[in-house]
């Protein structure tokens, strides 16, 4: 944004979705970020799987696996940090040790 200042004039005046990626007007400009895709892949796969399921509960779903997937995600990077610096602290060995005796965790978070 070419705004040189931000106060209550400029929030509430300027259009901001042309710059967020995230929004349809940033997607039909070719600037988006990939949501649009995502959506339509899932929804479509969960037509085929499911034809007869309402858009409500397709959205839903939607939401709950990216929600799931995206904590994983987390936890899985967290986990690679960790291990990062015990190998780095430790050494190699002990990294294997943190990770073989980590593993035996059954739960999610």
């Amino acid at each position: 944004m070419n705004t040189k200042e931000i106060t209550n004039q400029t929030i509430f005046t300027i259009d901001w979705t042309k710059e967020d990626r995230r929004s349809v007007k940033a997607y039909l400009a070719g600037n988006g970020d990939g949501r649009v895709l995502w959506w339509n892949i899932n929804r479509l796969a969960h037509q085929l799987f499911l034809p007869k399921t309402s858009l409500a509960k397709i959205m839903f779903c939607f939401h709950s696996r990216h929600h799931v997937i995206t904590l994983l995600s987390i936890k899985y990077w967290a986990d690679v940090r960790e291990m990062a610096e015990v190998i780095q602290s430790k050494g190699i060995v002990a990294g294997i040790r943190s990770a073989v005796s980590s593993s035996g965790e059954n739960t999610l978070f």
